[in-house]
């Protein structure tokens, strides 16, 4: 009889763990499927999300910045009959407060993968750029940036803020800042406060027809000519991007040194590059090549490089094959007559055509099509600076 017992419970044991084991499956299939909808790629965005065993039930927790991937996961668990205990963090994190809002408070401040300065850095930000603070760990804030794109930041490098603040500074004087490098000064001790690059946004305290002074997001204000930069809101209206204007941006930084994850005139990488062309003239663009690949009015590289339009991008990497998809893991920008401009070692000209002193045949063999921007305005992932609600 106590062997019965044993053996009857020892089965009941087992068929309890067949059962863990194959809702555990089931349940890492929805999940993955509720990502690849709501969150394709997370440098765009947060889904971090586990799965366990918890006594008979299933242990959702982990984090994510998207409320309806969250919906979306426990609606499909609890449609397959999965019994399960919540423990998902909406960011951003509770723990923030209402300051989940931040503005950069340096000329370029640099966005890393993780909580180290001895991290890659994947992008930069620059000064007055809006970020949604997701959570803090230790001296280091998440972000997600206007384009999407999200990193760890220096806390020292972002100025605090809540939704009353962000609209009390969208609805401030505020000035953008436009050649290509320059210096703030004191306006009494005339020592340098900082050092400025084309995008820098401060709000503006007063000017004449000689000078500008500004106000950074900590408030040090600092003098500059008048001359270097214009109203933002004013600008905001202006911009009106043409393959000219976005061409000559391009132009304007021949030469400036090739950065891996930087988006600044200070130094570069591909996409870092013509994301800045492109903002100058008032566009967001999506972070990385492989990223912008994914978006606009799409040239196959079997029409020809002929086809391309002057101003659209153009995408280098692996080729598509039976089991992959192409990868675009270079881009730049092109300019007409087969010549495009790029960042590699340095902003640069090359060539599609052959006959071209700046032919490159290694990027030649890469190419992997165009995409046309201009026209395809309106997304998340390409939009107007005077259309983004963080500006």
């Amino acid at each position: 009889m106590t062997r019965t017992v044993i053996c009857l419970a020892c089965a009941l044991f087992l068929s309890a763990c067949h059962s863990n084991v194959s809702e555990l499956k089931e349940a890492e299939q929805l999940s993955k499927a509720v990502a690849v909808q709501f969150v394709p790629d997370t440098r765009e965005d947060v889904y971090k999300i586990s799965l366990s065993a918890l006594g008979s039930s299933l242990l959702v927790s982990g984090e994510t910045n998207r409320p309806e991937a969250k919906e979306a996961l426990l609606s499909r668990l609890t449609n397959a009959h999965i019994k399960l205990v919540d423990s998902i963090r909406i960011l951003p994190d509770r723990s923030l407060g209402k300051l989940n809002w931040g503005l950069v408070n340096l000329s370029v401040c640099n966005i890393r993968i993780s909580t180290s300065d001895h991290s890659e850095m994947v992008s930069q930000a620059l000064l007055g750029t809006p970020v949604r603070i997701l959570k803090k760990s230790g001296g280091w804030f998440l972000v997600q940036m206007p384009d999407r794109y999200v990193g760890w930041t220096d806390d020292d490098a972002i100025v605090r803020t809540d939704s009353a603040g962000m609209a009390e500074w969208r609805g401030s004087k505020r000035f953008i800042y436009l050649p290509l490098s320059g210096t703030g000064t004191d306006p009494e001790s005339k020592e340098a406060v900082t050092d400025l690059v084309a995008g820098n946004i401060l709000k503006q305290v007063e000017t004449n027809s000689l000078t500008t002074l500004l106000e950074m997001p900590d408030g040090r204000q600092l003098l500059i000519p008048a001359s270097e930069g214009m109203d933002f809101d004013l600008w905001k209206k202006r911009a009106d991007p043409s393959p000219t204007t976005i061409c000559n941006s391009a132009r304007s930084m021949m030469g400036r040194p090739y950065l891996w994850g930087g988006t600044s005139p200070k130094g570069m990488d591909c996409s870092g590059f013509v994301k800045t062309a492109y903002f100058m003239n008032g566009l967001i663009l999506a972070r990385d090549a492989s990223l912008q690949f994914l978006h606009g009015i799409p040239t196959e590289p079997t029409a020809g490089y002929e086809k391309l339009k002057v101003g659209d991008l153009v995408f280098f990497g692996r080729k598509a094959d039976a089991d992959r998809p192409a990868r675009a893991t270079h881009v730049g920008l092109y300019l007409g007559n087969g010549n495009y401009i790029n960042s590699s070692g340095y902003v640069r000209l090359n060539s599609f055509d052959p006959s071209q002193k700046i032919y490159s045949k290694a990027r030649a063999d890469n190419w992997l099509g165009g995409r046309t921007i201009l026209g395809a305005e309106g997304t998340t992932v390409i939009v107007r600076v005077k259309d983004h609600p963080w500006y």
